[in-house]
């Protein structure tokens, strides 16, 4: 079975979730492809707590050595080309990227695989640590 990746993304992408997106009703999760490299079905807007794309990125650099707020800030504005002062507006615009390139079926929820091997063209020294496959799931009917 081949699977084809809807893209490849940064695991902290940035995300701006306005109030009135989240109060949104969010229909129930959708089903993810069955692949050896699927990490699960995650929640596009969750935290750092729950299984969502921000707890990939955000573990993933505390995985790397990016412990403090201001070195994870530093290094996603580096990815992004942007300057926020803050973490949390980087990650924002981050996850909104994800649900509006990602989530096509609109129910909140994505499909994350994990990228095995190299990339030539990637020069991020954090590469296998924050960057993943992402595909929308499938609502069930």
């Amino acid at each position: 079975m081949r699977l084809r990746f809807a893209g490849v993304v940064l695991v902290s992408g940035v995300i701006v979730a306005s109030g009135a997106l989240r109060a949104a009703p969010v229909r129930g999760p959708g089903d993810c492809p069955r692949d050896s490299k699927l990490i699960g079905q995650v929640s596009v807007f969750g935290d750092e707590f729950e299984p969502s794309w921000w707890n990939l990125i955000f573990n993933g650099m505390i995985a790397g050595g990016l412990l403090t707020d201001t070195a994870q800030r530093d290094y996603l504005n580096g990815v992004y080309g942007t300057s926020f002062a803050t973490l949390a507006d980087v990650r924002d615009v981050n996850l909104q990227d994800v649900s509006d390139a990602f989530d096509k079926n609109g129910n909140g929820f994505v499909c994350a695989y994990d990228l095995r091997g190299t990339r030539a063209y990637n020069t991020d020294p954090y590469f296998s640590f924050t960057w993943f496959g992402v595909s929308d799931d499938k609502v069930r009917k």
